[in-house]
């Protein structure tokens, strides 16, 4: 399958830090068309030389939405391509070979997949359920590549004042759009099949030592609609998502036990996982100091 992915990216510092380097390089190994769309680096590291086949600096305007535009357009023709793949640099990842996730059965008859199919809304929504899949990794296959749904959609994308607005018209709307227009949606991740967290995963992030932020993660924990990427991580990764969200350890809004979660994923390492946290742990050293 030829197969184009495209990266948007974005650093505090103006730089592309090694864990998305490694993303980079595991992408490479996937994909016929690597691009890379940056509203902050100017210029590619060394260390990604002869990696990506095409990069663009552009203004931060727009957010990842508009730096997949200037992707796409880049591209030409989206449908001289089975796939089009599009990520950002939101994740730690992937922790495992992608082949084999690209390959899944859970996804294998979908035009639009991803890895994470939420069903959160956005404050405009209110309490609504909101179906979408989570943008921080997109697929479209040729089907879709080849409709008009697809290339309206592209057309309207403009610099919108705020997350949410994006969220609600790009993230949400395209899979409103595509759905709407008869094509497949999947995610190897569905948040309504999964439901509620249990106790038993609740449990281990509590602590007496940390009231507060325990009394969070059990309020916010038992809510629904969540976001699974930063609640769920766990289920994620057993699900088959070899991603974990940045935003767990930066924002933690659910108020996660973050020694834990990095004990995990120390666990799994020692039992064969493949992936440097070294990538985790000097990133969010990094963030932390400015």
């Amino acid at each position: 399958m030829s197969r184009a992915i495209i990266l948007a990216h974005h650093d505090r510092d103006l730089l592309i830090d090694p864990h998305v380097v490694h993303a980079l390089r595991c992408y490479r190994q996937v994909a016929d068309r690597l691009v890379v769309v940056s509203t902050s680096a100017e210029a590619l590291p060394a260390a990604l030389a002869g990696c990506v086949d095409t990069f663009i600096s552009r203004p931060n305007v727009g957010y990842d939405f508009c730096s997949w535009q200037a992707g796409l357009a880049a591209l030409g023709d989206p449908a001289a391509f089975a796939e089009v793949i599009l990520v950002n640099d939101s994740m730690y990842g992937p922790l495992t070979d992608l082949a084999p996730v690209l390959a899944d059965p859970r996804v294998a008859a979908a035009d639009l997949w991803g890895m994470v199919l939420s069903d959160q809304a956005t404050r405009r929504r209110g309490k609504r359920v909101c179906p979408h899949l989570q943008s921080w990794f997109l697929a479209a296959r040729r089907p879709l590549l080849n409709s008009e749904v697809w290339r309206r959609f592209w057309e309207r994308v403009e610099p919108l004042p705020s997350k949410d607005a994006i969220i609600d018209r790009y993230e949400i709307g395209l899979t409103e759009q595509v759905a709407a227009a008869g094509f497949q949606i999947a995610g190897l991740y569905n948040a309504a099949q999964a439901g509620p967290l249990e106790l038993r995963e609740i449990w281990p992030h509590l602590s007496l030592a940390e009231p507060a932020r325990s009394w969070r993660h059990f309020r916010k924990a038992r809510r629904t609609p969540h976001n699974p990427s930063e609640l769920a991580w766990r289920r994620l990764l057993e699900a088959g998502v070899p991603y974990v969200k940045v935003g767990l350890f930066r924002v933690n809004h659910y108020g996660v036990d973050l020694a834990r979660v990095l004990a995990d994923l120390r666990r799994d390492r020692a039992a064969g996982l493949d992936y440097d946290l070294a990538l985790i742990e000097n990133h969010l050293a990094r963030l932390r100091e400015g």
